[in-house]
Protein backbone atom coordinates (compact mmCIF):
# COMPACT_ATOMS: atom_id res chain seq x y z
CA UNK A 1 0.00 0.00 0.00
CA UNK A 2 1.58 3.19 -1.31
CA UNK A 3 -0.71 5.81 0.63
CA UNK A 4 0.44 8.96 1.32
CA UNK A 5 -0.78 10.98 4.24
CA UNK A 6 -3.10 13.96 3.31
CA UNK A 7 -1.97 15.81 6.22
CA UNK A 8 1.96 15.69 6.33
CA UNK A 9 2.41 13.60 3.43
CA UNK A 10 4.07 10.42 5.20
CA UNK A 11 3.43 6.86 4.75
CA UNK A 12 -0.18 5.45 6.25
CA UNK A 13 -0.03 1.88 7.28
CA UNK A 14 -2.69 -0.28 7.31
CA UNK A 15 -4.66 -1.59 10.09
CA UNK A 16 -7.73 -2.56 12.27
CA UNK A 17 -9.71 -1.15 14.94
CA UNK A 18 -10.48 -3.26 17.68
CA UNK A 19 -12.04 -3.42 20.93
CA UNK A 20 -11.55 -4.98 24.07
CA UNK A 21 -14.16 -5.91 26.69
CA UNK A 22 -14.11 -7.81 29.66
CA UNK A 23 -16.96 -10.04 30.61
CA UNK A 24 -17.29 -12.26 34.00
CA UNK A 25 -18.11 -15.76 33.70
CA UNK A 26 -20.25 -17.65 35.93
CA UNK A 27 -18.08 -20.39 37.69
CA UNK A 28 -18.39 -23.46 35.02
CA UNK A 29 -17.35 -26.15 38.08
CA UNK A 30 -20.07 -25.74 40.35
CA UNK A 31 -23.24 -23.88 39.26
CA UNK A 32 -24.91 -24.22 42.37
CA UNK A 33 -22.24 -22.12 44.33
CA UNK A 34 -22.50 -18.88 41.51
CA UNK A 35 -24.10 -15.60 42.61
CA UNK A 36 -23.95 -17.07 46.20
CA UNK A 37 -22.51 -14.56 48.51
CA UNK A 38 -19.03 -15.49 50.46
CA UNK A 39 -19.10 -18.23 47.73
CA UNK A 40 -15.60 -20.59 47.70
CA UNK A 41 -15.14 -20.76 44.10
CA UNK A 42 -14.30 -17.51 42.16
CA UNK A 43 -16.09 -16.41 39.10
CA UNK A 44 -13.86 -16.25 35.85
CA UNK A 45 -12.98 -13.40 33.87
CA UNK A 46 -12.57 -13.73 30.35
CA UNK A 47 -11.77 -10.92 27.64
CA UNK A 48 -12.91 -10.82 24.79
CA UNK A 49 -12.19 -9.01 21.22
CA UNK A 50 -14.83 -7.30 19.00
CA UNK A 51 -14.45 -5.74 15.74
CA UNK A 52 -16.94 -2.83 14.87
CA UNK A 53 -18.32 -2.80 12.00
CA UNK A 54 -20.39 -0.16 10.07
CA UNK A 55 -24.47 -1.04 8.99
CA UNK A 56 -26.85 1.11 7.23
CA UNK A 57 -29.89 1.01 5.67
CA UNK A 58 -30.41 -0.32 2.17
CA UNK A 59 -33.84 1.11 1.31
CA UNK A 60 -35.60 -2.27 0.66
CA UNK A 61 -38.08 -3.76 3.22
CA UNK A 62 -37.64 -7.55 3.77
CA UNK A 63 -39.81 -10.28 5.49
CA UNK A 64 -42.67 -12.10 4.64
CA UNK A 65 -45.55 -10.85 7.03
CA UNK A 66 -43.36 -8.82 8.97
CA UNK A 67 -41.81 -5.96 6.88
CA UNK A 68 -38.62 -4.01 8.35
CA UNK A 69 -36.15 -2.14 6.96
CA UNK A 70 -33.38 -4.27 5.24
CA UNK A 71 -29.48 -3.63 6.54
CA UNK A 72 -26.08 -4.23 5.21
CA UNK A 73 -23.18 -4.67 7.33
CA UNK A 74 -19.29 -3.26 6.04
CA UNK A 75 -15.97 -4.25 7.54
CA UNK A 76 -14.10 -0.75 8.67
CA UNK A 77 -10.63 -0.76 7.57
CA UNK A 78 -8.48 2.08 8.75
CA UNK A 79 -4.84 3.53 7.88
CA UNK A 80 -2.16 5.19 10.00
CA UNK A 81 -0.32 7.55 9.30
CA UNK A 82 3.68 6.85 10.60
CA UNK A 83 5.02 10.42 10.91
CA UNK A 84 2.03 12.17 12.60
CA UNK A 85 -0.20 9.07 13.48
CA UNK A 86 -3.34 10.58 11.83
CA UNK A 87 -5.62 7.96 10.93
CA UNK A 88 -8.06 7.21 7.35
CA UNK A 89 -11.17 5.39 8.68
CA UNK A 90 -13.25 4.23 5.39
CA UNK A 91 -15.77 0.53 4.89
CA UNK A 92 -15.11 -1.94 3.18
CA UNK A 93 -17.88 -3.88 0.95
CA UNK A 94 -16.95 -7.73 2.35
CA UNK A 95 -17.26 -8.44 5.58
CA UNK A 96 -15.33 -11.18 7.64
CA UNK A 97 -17.28 -13.96 9.52
CA UNK A 98 -15.84 -14.19 12.89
Amino acid sequence: MDEKCPKCGGAMNQGEIRFDSDTVMPNQMNAYMTGIPNSPLPNVYQSATSRPYWEEKTGRKTGFIIKSEEKKTLKIKASRCSLCGYVEMYASEKREKL
